[in-house]
């Protein structure tokens, strides 16, 4: 699977992974790659599907007594081949891609194997960026050893580069089984290894209980080839190496990373020292895609091998294969790390994308996008043609309408005084609320949320796409939606005076605002009013007419804002009595008042819905 990078590409798409790739990613313990190949074929833009030829009648093979593994698993790729090519009638051509060679005696005559550099260079022959990266990856060969970890060698050079410690100063990692025992004697703790952003020379790992404080990792031969996030095993250094943390920022520089400053860490009296470490392990590699800059000489570093600096400050520069330089210069591109050698004093990597030139803005959104792992891009940021054919139609010549006999199914709520609040000029409006003085005395509360499941239907092509983005992610100057606009913005936005189907929860609460009923259940409502936190604030504030609204409108909104703050009020203060943990965030964020009103009107809303049997 060293090509799956490639099979990654938007431009890449109708391939059908086999069952028997997969039976052996999970064999061989292939956990982040099975998980790749799974995103592909879950991902609808891709048109990718997995075949369960193993179980298939008409393709599944036995392995046959002397034969081996590989063998066996090519005579079912041949046979799942085969079968397509008599399903379809022959009238497409079928594709084996394989990077092991065949004599023309193992291969059917109806199909063609090719390498991917081969089909590379047949279909796609002047994509620049397919091509640059089947030639990154084809150099590169990547072996597990023994104790799971990966190291790195050339088909040029035919090996793997013999070790020397002596440039880079890290030392081998002990062996698996020295690692567990090291472990349970607490010798050794384990943990995560976190860099700090201001001060690239200082790391730590939480010692756990039995230590009860963090282990700091000072210096990159202490650190000993870890990259922040993953987990490492640490060996604490003698007490008269403990040390106290640098508060200093450390400014970057071309060398920065490469000099260990001894003066800049004290050892202050034992009260204020902190246990030192160095790294003598790594149970599990954590590395993501990395967005990154070519090192401004690193054209001179030496023919086509070039350093690329992360820009995440805690991540150390990369280096990286690529012939034309110039194509990448003052570029943001992505860089995966393959491998980080003993003798190396960087990690190797190898160059995926470019994402464009820096300082302009759509790169650098797309930079963000990377950084958080947020599977959506500028490129896909629209729908596919098969996502947008499911969604109901709703055009200024053709409105969207409830149907009459789902009306019917659900409880009419139209009449209910429902309002939202949201900020200013929201349109997915996806939540509204609403309270009501009974006659008895008692209190009615309700949240209404968007009924989006009635229109992305499970497993189709809208929420498969849906499933893949996540949620809606918000920028300063645009947004990538989790669901198409005429769902989020349109039909499923609890928009004032038109209706919506929505799922309700209502409760019936006694004077002392305990629950006292409770209501679960699909409705459709029709929203009087989307007010905004400024002006439920100002009702809140004493003022009879909120800017921008009716005056009768406000006569009817007003007290409902006013008991929807007193009730959440009450609850809020038992939620906290009974232990409840707020969290706090540098969000910048409007609020309606103090007490966060909003916030637990969809607490109450998700610990009842809990509670429903399904």
């Amino acid at each position: 699977m060293r090509y799956l990078e490639i099979l990654e590409q938007d431009q890449i798409t109708n391939v059908i992974w086999s069952q028997t790739v997969t039976i052996n990613l999970q064999q061989h313990d292939k956990s982040k790659t099975y998980k790749k190949l799974r995103e592909i074929t879950n991902d609808s833009r891709k048109k990718s599907i997995m075949f369960y030829n193993e179980i298939f009648e008409e393709t599944k093979v036995l392995r046959v007594p002397a034969e081996s593994s590989t063998v066996r698993d090519w005579r079912a790729h041949c046979q799942l081949a085969l079968w397509y090519d008599t399903h379809l009638n022959h009238t497409k051509k079928i594709i084996l891609l394989s990077e092991l060679e065949h004599t023309h005696d193992d291969t059917p005559n109806n199909v063609v194997v090719m390498t991917t550099r081969q089909y590379l260079n047949t279909y796609y022959k002047h994509d620049v960026l397919l091509q640059n990266l089947v030639h990154v990856l084809a150099d590169v060969v990547l072996e597990d050893n023994e104790d799971g970890k990966i190291r790195i060698a050339s088909k040029k050079s035919g090996g793997l580069s013999a070790v020397n410690t002596a440039v880079s100063g890290y030392s081998e990692y002990k062996s698996v089984d020295e690692l567990e025992v090291g472990i349970k004697s607490h010798r050794y703790f384990s943990g995560v290894f976190r860099c700090r952003k201001d001060s690239r020379d200082q790391a730590y790992v939480n010692g756990g209980s039995h230590l009860g404080k963090d282990i700091l990792i000072i210096g990159n031969e202490n650190r000993n080839r870890a990259v922040h996030g993953d987990v490492v095993v640490v060996e604490l250094l003698s007490e008269n190496s403990w040390a106290t943390p640098s508060n200093e920022i450390a400014f970057s520089s071309s060398n920065a990373e490469d000099e260990y400053e001894e003066d800049r860490f004290t050892n202050a009296a034992a009260a204020s020292t902190q246990p030192t470490g160095r790294v003598v392990g790594v149970l599990n590699r954590n590395w993501r895609s990395y967005v990154a800059t070519l090192q401004e000489d690193s054209s001179v570093v030496g023919g086509s091998i070039h350093l690329a600096i992360p820009l995440d400050p805690v991540v150390p520069k990369i280096r990286i294969r690529y012939q034309d330089v110039k194509l990448i210069e003052n570029q943001r591109i992505v860089v995966r790390i393959d491998n980080w050698p003993i003798s190396s004093q960087y990690p190797n990597g190898h160059f995926v994308r470019s994402l464009g030139p820096i300082h302009q803005l759509d790169t650098e959104i797309s930079a963000i996008l990377v950084e958080h792992s947020i599977s959506v891009s500028q490129a896909s940021q629209g729908f596919s043609q098969l996502s947008l054919s499911e969604m109901p139609i709703d055009t200024p010549e053709n409105p969207w309408k409830p149907d009459q006999d789902e009306i019917k199914r659900r409880r009419d709520l139209r009449s209910l005084t429902v309002f939202s609040i949201d900020p200013p000029n929201c349109q997915d409006i996806d939540d509204a609320l609403s309270v009501k003085e009974l006659p008895d005395g008692n209190i009615e509360l309700g949240v209404h949320i968007a009924d989006v499941s009635y229109f992305v239907k499970e497993n189709f092509i809208t929420d498969l796409e849906a499933r893949s983005r996540g949620t809606t992610v918000y920028l300063a100057d645009r947004r990538f939606d989790m669901l198409p606009s005429v769902l989020s913005e349109r039909i499923c936005s609890l928009r004032h005076k038109v209706d919506r189907y929505a799922v309700s929860v209502i409760w019936t609460m006694n004077k002392d605002y305990k629950v006292i009923d409770t209501w679960f259940g699909r409705s459709i409502i029709n929203s009087s009013c989307e007010m905004e936190y400024e002006q439920a604030q100002q009702f809140l504030d004493g003022k009879s007419v909120a800017t921008g609204l009716d005056a009768s409108l406000c006569k009817k909104l007003k007290p409902c804002v006013i008991k929807l703050a007193q009730v959440l009020r009450v609850i809020r203060n038992k939620r906290l009595d009974k232990g409840a943990l707020e969290l706090e965030g540098s969000e910048i964020k409007f609020k309606i008042t103090d007490k966060h009103e909003i916030t637990d009107m969809n607490i109450l809303f998700n610990i009842y819905t809990t509670q429903i049997p399904h």
